[in-house]
């Protein structure tokens, strides 16, 4: 193991938790960690759906609304990102999961013939778009791989996209993420806005707590590769002239983002225990 590895409880931990033995009980992954009193990291591919079920876990969006609610994860559901439109969840498929939005959309006057539905039953169960949708999502799209104010093609192409990340320990808590698309350098999240312009759309990040998330998948990310990541929104209208504009949050926006996320993470360990998990 490398100089950050430790092995405890039966556990080795280099930036994620592999077994090294058997463990005859079933426990969950945190449940694990608080036993042996050890951190915890791993990535996976999923389903979005199995993400939100996790409970185990606290995410941005809860952290978020525990800022403005005072409710932890335990008194509050776990559902799709605050302030995300039915466009924009569509969006965020087609861009950085075509083969997901294949299978979740059916576009309803599909004049490219290109869908192959197997029954009225697989229709049914599909999220439906008309053509006018359809046409804007594609434009939308366009745009934004066209976008050169930064290599934006480049790391939609070439990072990892929708991956789910879990980190955290018994003393400072259990916290799971799932960014858009992250390289080795860069953190990318994808942003659908009637108005993509800097003073615009600063007044929706603040509206939404975005720079909290945006901190949160950096905390991810970082605990996952051991990088420091910077962090940029790839801010995205869906209607004419489908403008695109690149946020990059600075160095001192980020830094200012994660010392709030730290104090936030602290109120929410003390409104619901160091080691407390979502499912207890």
């Amino acid at each position: 193991m490398g100089p950050e590895a430790t092995e405890s409880c039966g556990w080795s931990v280099n930036r994620r938790l592999v077994p090294t033995r058997p463990v005859t009980a079933k426990k969950t992954k945190s449940e694990e960690a608080t036993r042996c009193r050890v951190k915890y990291c791993e990535s996976q591919r999923e389903p979005l759906e199995d993400y939100l079920a996790n409970r185990d876990f606290v995410s941005s969006s809860q952290l978020r609304r525990f800022a403005r609610t005072g409710l932890t994860a335990s008194r509050s559901h776990e559902s799709s990102v605050v302030g995300e439109t039915v466009m924009g969840e569509a969006f965020h498929s087609l861009v950085l999961e075509p083969h997901v939005f294949s299978q979740q959309y059916l576009v309803l006057d599909d004049t490219r013939g290109t869908q192959q539905v197997g029954s009225e039953v697989e229709a049914m169960q599909r999220h439906w778009l008309n053509a006018w949708q359809w046409s804007a999502l594609c434009k939308g799209r366009d745009a934004l791989l066209r976008e050169q104010q930064a290599p934006v093609s480049q790391w939609l192409a070439n990072g990892r996209k929708e991956l789910s990340i879990y980190w955290g320990d018994p003393d400072n808590g259990f916290w799971k993420a799932r960014p858009d698309c992250f390289t080795d350098t860069i953190v990318v999240d994808l942003k659908t806005t009637s108005d993509c312009r800097s003073a615009p759309f600063r007044r929706t990040r603040e509206r939404f707590g975005y720079d909290l998330q945006a901190a949160h998948y950096v905390d991810a990310v970082s605990h996952l590769t051991g990088s420091d990541p910077r962090f940029a929104f790839l801010a995205v209208e869906l209607s004419t002239p489908y403008a695109v504009q690149v946020h990059e949050l600075s160095a001192g926006e980020l830094a200012a983002a994660r010392k709030r996320l730290s104090a936030l993470k602290r109120s929410y360990i003390a409104a619901t225990g160091p080691a407390s998990r979502t499912s207890a």
